[in-house]
């Protein structure tokens, strides 16, 4: 489903408390950092390919995409091949961020999923690298035929946890996955860090993932989610 197909996107703020069906995680930048090893990788790539300094990599998109854009027709199945063995290969700087295994492990599995840029090879070695367990649903980049910012990925999370999408929270760092999630018509939570605060257009900006409660409503049924207020920092 592409973005003008999509439902209508919520543009409510969220407040200290939300009662959802599901959570709905984007992966580097949200639940791990994994920016020293993308960037190292990008830069081994341009230099590679004979790019020189490619600048900042657009966070949040698909390699083939931002392959699309860089490489001539005749040569971008070498260049995928290349930025996709490179990415796989590197297992240093990827670390779970703060606050991720808490509350994952709040999370019965049929209320949550992952939806990644990455494809499923690489997905599969930051989590294990990460310390993350995969969850029942990951959505990446080989599963879809249009990544962020298309709504594509969060609404098949969605469908296949059983879910309405906009019963939904998604969980993004990049203005990519932000619009995305909008676009699916889920409620949008801002991770700032890969973007400021100012580049997110979510429904709630936070600075970490500490501190975020949730509670399981009886049989299942669902979730309600606490965020710290501004006399309860996250992290105390």
């Amino acid at each position: 489903m592409t973005t003008s197909d999509s439902p209508a996107a919520h543009h409510d703020a969220i407040g200290d408390d939300l009662d959802v069906e599901a959570l709905l995680f984007d992966l580097d930048g949200t639940l791990i950092d994994s920016t020293r090893a993308t960037e190292s990788c990008w830069q081994e790539w341009s230099h590679r390919m004979g790019l020189g300094d490619h600048g900042q990599h657009p966070h949040g998109v698909p390699a083939r995409d931002v392959v699309a854009q860089r490489i001539e027709p005749a040569r971008r199945s070498e260049a995928l091949a290349l930025i996709e063995a490179l990415e796989v290969e590197q297992k240093e700087g990827i670390t779970i961020k703060d606050g991720v295994a808490e509350l994952l492990a709040a999370l019965p599995s049929s209320r949550w999923a992952i939806v990644t840029s990455c494809t499923a090879e690489l997905a599969a070695v930051r989590l294990a690298v990460a310390g993350i367990e995969a969850p029942t649903v990951l959505i990446s980049a080989d599963s879809v035929a249009h990544g962020k910012p298309d709504p594509e990925g969060y609404l098949a999370a969605a469908a296949s946890l059983g879910v309405d999408p906009q019963r939904t929270v998604v969980f993004e760092d990049a203005p990519a996955g932000v619009e995305a999630g909008r676009a699916a018509g889920a409620w949008t939570l801002g991770i700032t860090g890969t973007y400021d605060a100012g580049s997110l257009a979510a429904s709630k900006i936070v600075e970490t993932l500490e501190g975020i409660t949730v509670a399981v409503a009886a049989g299942d049924a669902g979730l309600r989610l606490g965020f710290p207020t501004a006399d309860e920092p996250a992290g105390d």
